[in-house]
């Protein structure tokens, strides 16, 4: 298992995080969803979650969190930690004691008889069908997720990273044991360390405490339904604004110049105030009470989720598009191509700054060529206006989802 080490003295704390990587896969998504919060809670030693809490205060409120998410076409369950340097504290060994943590919920995990506990299961099935009913009552999520069962062929990419419903009703502690045994033994697995710490001594505890053999996993491809035209689809639900939310397919290949293009293009089209569909569909035109678009940069994917007026919302998809084919055809200022890189660069730099934002980086160069700071950032820079029009030529609407009140035009 390889170590990504950021060693700095910028924090107090140190922190150590775990990806699990798997392929997305519908039959395990629940159980390994269900598996990422019982090992946060609870272990053999500490088989409750009020004495989980306790250990973690006499580690001078440490802080141990674990949850799952869809990345790409992979299933990644994050387990991590975040305690204070040692160098803060008085004959401590703080450092050490976290590594003995994670060795405790991942090696001692809180079964019996070849079983995670039904009552246990009971309490996480609950709280994950909360989330579900939470997903119903917001528009704007429950919309995104409608799009994406329109768009996609492959049951994991149009559910929550928490999988199906109809699924979790099934799952027994069993399925939960089993799908930690397979995380342990077929996950591919990425150790993370960022603080002011030593390098030998980290391998060390590394070595010692978490001594996991990494695979390299095999993800396959994401497929979209096949369309020849881009297709609406109106789904009548009682709300008081309509909600629009438009997928878009575009030719990207990391890391080439498209990438980093594409990455330019979303900015400039709705990633932020000074964006077109900001500044034209929301501020001038008044159509749209909130609207942004956002990417899955490596698939080539882009989403457009706004509130529109009622009465105006076919006037805002045609003018959504307008915007768009704005791009394809250079019609920009060169300003925007500019104030775009300086946000993403920023936002970058910012990134890095912070644990969480190396973290996450540098796991991100996992799922193909490694792209190191300087060479991203190069990268955004080189991207010229006709970059941008050739990626917006590349990219081709394939669904509109609107939610709309009954009897609304």
């Amino acid at each position: 298992m390889t170590i990504n080490l950021l060693n700095t003295d910028k924090f107090k704390t140190v922190s150590i995080v775990l990806k699990f990587k798997a392929p997305l896969d519908i039959k395990t998504m629940s159980e390994r969803a269900i598996l990422s919060k019982l090992i946060q809670k609870s272990s053999a030693k500490y088989p409750d979650e009020q004495s989980m809490i306790n250990h973690l205060a006499h580690l001078y409120g440490a802080h141990l969190y674990s949850h799952v998410i869809k990345q790409n076409n992979a299933h990644v369950i994050t387990l991590g930690i975040d305690v204070i340097n040692d160098k803060y504290l008085f004959n401590e060994d703080v450092l050490k004691k976290a590594f003995q943590l994670l060795n405790e919920v991942l090696f001692s995990p809180n079964t019996q008889d070849g079983a995670f506990k039904e009552d246990l299961i009971k309490t996480e099935k609950h709280l994950f069908k909360n989330k579900y009913d939470a997903i119903k009552e917001n528009l704007g999520q429950y919309g995104f997720y409608q799009l994406l069962k329109s768009m996609f062929e492959d049951s994991a990419m149009q559910n929550p990273s928490f999988g199906d419903i109809n699924r979790l009703d099934l799952v027994t502690g069993e399925d939960v044991y089993s799908a930690y045994q397979n995380m342990i033994k077929n996950d591919e697995i990425h150790l993370y360390v960022v603080g002011d710490v030593n390098e030998l001594r980290i391998e060390r505890l590394a070595q010692e405490y978490l001594n996991l053999n990494s695979n390299k996993v095999e993800l396959l491809p994401i497929h979209l339904k096949a369309n020849d035209a881009p297709q609406t689809i109106v789904e009548h639900i009682e709300t008081k604004q309509a909600r629009i939310n438009m997928g878009f397919k575009f030719n990207v290949v990391h890391p080439e110049a498209s990438y980093f293009s594409f990455i330019i293009l979303n900015q400039i089209f709705g990633g932020d105030p000074s964006s077109l569909l900001f500044t034209n569909v929301r501020e001038k035109l008044s159509l749209a009470y909130q609207i942004h678009s956002q990417i899955d940069a490596r698939s080539g994917m882009l989403y457009v989720l706004s509130g529109v007026n009622q009465e105006k919302r076919v006037q805002a998809i045609d003018t959504i598009i307008d915007e768009f084919n704005k791009i394809k055809n250079g019609v920009f200022e060169d300003q925007l191509l500019y104030t775009a890189k300086r946000m993403i660069i920023n936002q970058k730099k910012e990134s890095i700054d912070r644990p969480k934002g190396f973290v996450e980086i540098e796991f991100s160069n996992t799922f193909g060529a490694n792209v190191s700071e300087a060479a991203w950032i190069e990268g955004i820079n080189k991207v010229t206006k006709e970059d941008v029009i050739a990626i917006a030529q590349t990219g081709t609407l394939h669904t509109v989802y609107c939610l709309t009140s009954e009897g609304s035009e």
